[in-house]
């Protein structure tokens, strides 16, 4: 893998298999815009794989245009960054002439950390449904590699796409077998498992490990996510033996004891004492003042 997968940068190229208009070229900023944009703009026919793409990326800033969609709707090039990542992606005909859908390629260049890229082409991949890297027309898409991409070939593309897919597939069995270990290490210290802690967690890991098999990464996530709240849960749970505080505690003085240094015990004594002292008594003049107002 290390052979093929570039530290800082990747080339793919990729088979168009739909497409259709369902984006707008901002004609004034030069921006990828949504169908029901209703400024000066154009149509462009972005594709599935340009679409799944995109679709992909987390806060990535609107895509600009490069290469401007012009008379061939399907032919352009733009750039986005999310992150620390730079994605340039091209549409280009490879098959006659671009009459069809099936005659287009995407050429997807990607620059910044390898994790990054990796888990985007997981999940462009998986969104896809069929394998990118196999082109509809091989001899033709074979001709163009040598006219257009000297350096590579349908077989460099492919294992380029497959050193990617197996980086990002390591990384999340990674961090499935991280969360294995610390599961581990809360069942052995929690001792008696009367919640059922040992089932939740084993039932949400295998969950994560079966979406790993689909190179499903959004459904691995969801998983560890509930085997995490199974942690928390785990943790903040109180132990068998603890017996909680009431939740008033009342005092009428007489859990106050002498010690024989003047403490808590006495300073509590003297201020029941002085509350005592300062007690005023309630005299009713009411009846006192009625008699003086008749005599």
């Amino acid at each position: 893998m290390d052979q093929v997968v570039d530290a800082h940068r990747s080339v793919l190229i990729a088979q168009v298999r739909q497409a259709d208009a369902s984006h707008k070229f901002d004609t004034v900023h030069n921006l990828l815009r949504g169908k029901r944009f209703t400024g000066p703009s154009r149509a462009v026919y972005l594709g599935d794989v340009a679409k799944a793409c995109l679709a992909q990326l987390t806060n990535a800033e609107t895509p600009v245009f490069e290469e401007h969609p012009g008379y061939n709707e399907q032919r352009w090039s733009l750039r986005t960054t999310s992150g620390g990542l730079n994605v340039h992606i091209a549409s280009r005909p490879y098959w006659a002439w671009g009459l069809m859908t099936s005659g287009y390629l995407n050429i997807i260049t990607l620059e910044g950390p390898l994790a990054e890229r990796a888990r985007l082409v997981l999940d462009t991949a998986s969104a896809l449904g069929q394998p990118p890297w196999e082109m509809a027309h091989q001899r033709t898409a074979e001709r163009w590699f040598k006219l257009k991409l000297p350096p590579l070939n349908l077989k460099t593309n492919e294992q380029t796409w497959h050193a990617l897919l197996q980086s990002g597939r390591d990384t999340l069995k990674e961090t499935i077998e991280a969360m294995q270990l610390r599961c581990d290490d809360a069942i052995s210290a929690h001792g008696n498992d009367e919640q059922g802690w040992t089932d939740a967690l084993r039932d949400d890991l295998h969950m994560a490990r079966r979406a790993l098999s689909e190179d499903n990464a959004p459904g691995v996530e969801r998983a560890l996510a509930r085997v995490e709240a199974h942690l928390i849960q785990m943790s903040t749970e109180p132990e068998s033996g603890f017996i909680p505080a009431p939740e008033a505690v009342h005092s009428d003085g007489s859990d106050v004891f002498w010690t024989g240094r003047r403490g808590l015990g006495d300073r509590v004594e003297r201020t029941l004492a002085l509350e005592e002292k300062e007690t005023v008594p309630f005299v009713d003049l009411s009846g006192s003042s009625t008699n003086q107002e008749e005599e």
